[in-house]
């Protein structure tokens, strides 16, 4: 599972060209890196969200202790949450 920032960081290197989708609307995106920033682009808008380092390793670290996959679970910590969780989820399998 991933657990830090780095980690995560690295793992949607990985994933650049793939589509990925929210688990609960499953809705499409697309996830890149650029330097140390990663950035989440759902294909409905177009609109790059970029990813919160602190905010995404709360979540993720709360996903550890919990194995939590609803994103309103995270809702108070990061709006991307369902982004954060659908990377996760790829790195599990």
């Amino acid at each position: 599972m991933l657990k830090t920032f780095d980690s995560f960081r690295s793992h949607c290197r990985s994933l650049k060209g793939k589509v990925l989708y929210t688990g609960t609307r499953s809705k499409p995106f697309h996830v890149e890196v650029e330097g140390n920033t990663v950035y989440f682009t759902p294909e409905s808008s177009g609109k790059r969200r970029t990813a919160n380092s602190e905010k995404t390793e709360r979540v993720l670290a709360l996903l550890a202790e919990t194995n939590e996959w609803t994103p309103g679970t995270y809702q108070a910590i990061s709006y991307h949450a369902s982004y954060i969780l659908a990377v996760a989820k790829t790195a599990r399998v």
